[in-house]
């Protein structure tokens, strides 16, 4: 799969006394579009056995998602206006017990990004608040929504 690219639509209180996009809400138009990734039907997959149309969501059943560390990377000014930005997301690591969903806030067409950033997830069991090992099913799930997009070379 390639990466997910989620239109947000800028709310007027989203802006700062300077007329640009807070910092914090940057990443809520993260975790939007991390929502919108992980209950992203995907195509059926025999050789895992997955199902037509399951989510990671679906997979996680009772467990909760928990974000255990973010980052971001702010690279330009976004002022607020009435079209749309939008959030390109995408898988870019599965590790045993965690995942990592990567995020470029954008123009749609990518030619000017605003920030970069990650969380990084694990599975936590609701019973007893510790993280549990990905099952194979929830990796090879994760592996479908897997991108190697390449973020902007200015630092």
């Amino acid at each position: 799969m390639t990466s997910l690219n989620v239109p947000v639509q800028m709310r007027f209180f989203d802006q700062d006394q300077y007329g640009h996009i807070n910092n914090v809400t940057m990443l809520r138009y993260f975790e939007d579009a991390r929502v919108r990734l992980t209950a992203s039907p995907i195509k059926a997959d025999a050789q895992h056995g997955i199902p037509e149309d399951t989510t990671f969501r679906e997979s996680v059943g009772k467990n909760r998602t928990v974000v255990v560390h973010q980052s971001v990377d702010y690279k330009e000014q976004l002022f607020f206006r009435q079209e749309p930005v939008y959030v390109r997301t995408w898988i870019s690591r599965v590790g045993g017990s965690s995942f990592t969903i990567s995020y470029s806030l954008q123009e749609e067409d990518g030619s000017h990004v605003y920030a970069e950033g990650e969380s990084v997830i694990v599975v936590m069991d609701p019973d007893t608040g510790k993280s549990m090992k990905l099952t194979d099913d929830q990796k090879a799930l994760l592996a479908t929504l897997e991108d190697e997009v390449k973020e902007s070379d200015e630092r």
